[in-house]
């Protein structure tokens, strides 16, 4: 049964949540259901001890929680997902931090080949679309595209969580957000 969204509604909630690592740790979690720092580090390439505190913090503000009855002896720590996903009241002081790390990938993944086109081994496709739509059509397709992306992460979750160390199974990141645009002003030259 898919849990409740953790709704942030203070600056301190949101400054945890607002670091890439802690989101990822997070999403990491929720595929495994239970893991260690260790696990983790060896998963996302980062220290244990570096994990292990950002785990605290996660602990700290309701997003995950110790699962004592996993764990081997009395100082091993296991930890598992409280949450699997957030919202955040965009009137907090400094709501954008936590859309930040996702901008900063999305610039840095459309600059990624401008330099040296083809050298990367991973796929990474941005594409830009427009229409014209009426709510009804824009809310229609938008269930749509939320049937398939939810299809395709529970597929690469349950694969994920069958061999949770397959070298080949990166962490790919997809962002779709669907509204009115207006005209931009081009920047000054």
């Amino acid at each position: 049964m898919p849990k409740e969204p953790l709704q942030i509604t203070d600056p301190e909630t949101l400054r945890a949540m607002a670091h890439p690592l802690r989101q990822r740790i997070l999403v990491e979690l929720n595929v495994r259901e239970h893991a260690r720092a260790a696990d983790l580090a060896r998963s996302l390439g980062e220290p244990a001890n570096s994990i292990s505190f950002h785990l605290r913090v996660l602990a700290r503000h309701g997003f995950i929680e110790e699962a004592p009855e996993l764990a081997r002896d009395k100082r091993d720590r296991v930890w598992r997902p409280v949450v699997e996903r957030f919202v955040v009241d965009r009137n907090i002081a400094g709501a954008e931090r936590v859309i930040e790390p996702y901008l900063h990938w999305l610039r840095d993944m459309f600059l990624r080949d401008r330099d040296a086109p083809g050298a990367r081994d991973d796929l990474h496709e941005g594409v830009a679309s427009a229409g014209f739509f009426t709510r009804e059509e824009a809310e229609e397709m938008t269930a749509e595209v939320l049937t398939v992306l939810e299809k395709w992460s529970e597929r690469t979750s349950a694969a994920k969580r069958a061999d949770p160390d397959d070298p080949r199974r990166r962490y790919y990141q997809l962002l779709f957000a669907i509204g009115p645009r207006a005209v931009d002003t081009p920047p000054e030259a």
